[in-house]
């Protein structure tokens, strides 16, 4: 029995360790800037495609469509399928293995390379993660869309980036502790630190995942795994610690080479390593502030814009539900533009803005529509005067300013002396 136990405790650790690494790989090769590693990375994404494919549609006989493209889902049907398709590669390979190497002697030599390869990628992740938010860049502020849209109609998912792109203190705080648990990551004396503090932060975002219906669960959850994965060595410490209240013995790290020349080198090229890709990450996010960020700069016109007449033919449309053509309200947000009508439909539309000739054209992305205006904004009013197919339209509209939702203007007090709470 005790042998039996032993071989699986030891085809366990083979199968976590072959299959994490199925699913890292080709990390760190797609951090890198050279082409060779980014068309590795590319053969290898279309080799997991063919493969979860093949399985899926021509084995098991699947016959939904499975959609291979990034949209920014990561728990899509591939997504599953590629799970169950890795999960099955690894228990394979660890099987045959463990045939081969039943003592575990070439297992217990590159060990110690593993648990580097896994710190890594996890620590590289937290980075990438946490500088995305020191440079608050991953979660926008409420849009101007988002402040007139009722409370009932935002998905779960939608009102979690609402509730964490409104406060750009929490987002760097959150931000600083990624970056902090990614870092010790890097350095053995301080891994199990690193991985305490990224359990409980990997914690926390698979549960918000799991809660706001974030298509991020799994990806989530494996990360959520390695941080364990790490803790691992340290658990018998921590428990004497943390909840025996006895000591804990000090972990005492071993030289990976026996040369000296050896370990210099392997500093020198994790350093490097370390080094070229975070500040890559920092570059990157603090160019993105003035790209895509708070920093951008605003479209011409940006603003909301109420109506307060609707001249169509030089007849004047009343502000009545029944009148389904007449406009109620004109948004042009940071990304986007949209039209709310008198029944509270909202279709929304691209801009190309003239800003010499002072037009401005509106194309719908549900039909053929297309409105080209003459725009004339002065003293919060905005007027729009152009046509739409064979109609004349003259439109005026009254600005409402960003700074008159009471979300946008309550600020922060140290002194409250009632609950807010509105």
């Amino acid at each position: 029995m005790k042998q039996i136990l032993h071989y699986l405790s030891f085809w366990l650790l083979l199968f976590l360790a072959i299959y994490f690494f199925i699913y890292i790989f080709p990390f760190p090769l797609d951090w890198l800037p050279f082409q060779i590693g980014k068309g590795i990375s590319e053969l290898i994404s279309e080799f997991w495609q063919w493969l979860v494919l093949f399985v899926a549609e021509d084995l098991i006989g699947y016959s939904e469509s499975i959609a291979t493209r990034n949209n920014g889902s990561g728990d899509g049907t591939y997504h599953f399928f590629k799970v169950v398709v890795q999960a099955i590669l690894a228990i394979v390979l660890s099987i045959i293995w463990l045939l081969l190497d039943k003592k575990m002697v070439f297992y217990n030599k590159i060990r110690s390379f593993i648990t580097v390869y896994v710190r890594y990628y996890l620590g590289f992740t937290l980075l990438s993660y946490g500088l995305a938010k020191v440079f608050p860049n991953q979660f926008w502020e409420p849009q101007l869309t988002d402040l007139l849209k009722p409370f009932g109609d935002i998905s779960p998912m939608g009102l979690l980036w609402k509730f964490m792109g409104y406060s750009v203190s929490y987002i760097i705080f959150t931000g600083i502790l990624e970056v902090l648990a990614g870092a010790l990551l890097f350095f053995r004396n301080t891994a199990k630190l690193g991985a305490l503090i990224a359990f409980g932060i990997l914690l926390n975002i698979f549960v918000l995942n799991m809660s706001y219906d974030v298509p991020v669960k799994l990806y989530s959850f494996h990360l959520l795994i390695l941080s364990i994965l790490i803790l691992i060595p340290y658990l018998r410490g921590l428990v004497n610690f943390f909840i025996l209240n006895r000591s804990a013995d000090s972990y005492k790290s071993k030289p990976y080479f026996n040369k000296t020349l050896h370990n210099r080198f392997g500093y020198f090229i994790k350093g490097i390593l370390i080094l070229f890709i975070a500040s890559t990450m920092i570059s990157n996010n603090y160019e993105n502030q003035w790209k895509f960020g708070r920093k951008a700069p605003l479209p011409i016109l940006y603003g909301i814009y109420e109506v307060e007449s609707f001249v169509k033919n030089n007849d004047t449309v009343p502000p009545i539900v029944s009148h389904n053509t007449r406009w109620k309200r004109l948004v042009i947000d940071r990304y986007n533009a949209n039209v709310t009508k008198m029944n509270d439909e909202v279709f929304y539309v691209g801009k190309e803005i003239d800003t010499v000739n002072e037009y401005i054209e509106l194309k719908s992305f549900k039909d053929a529509s297309n409105y080209r205006f003459k725009y004339h904004l002065k003293n919060q009013t905005l007027v729009l005067t152009g046509t739409k197919d064979y109609d004349s339209l003259e439109i005026t509209f009254k600005v409402r300013n960003k700074s008159d939702f009471y979300l946008m203007k309550r600020g922060f007090h140290w002194i409250n002396e009632f609950p807010n709470n509105r």
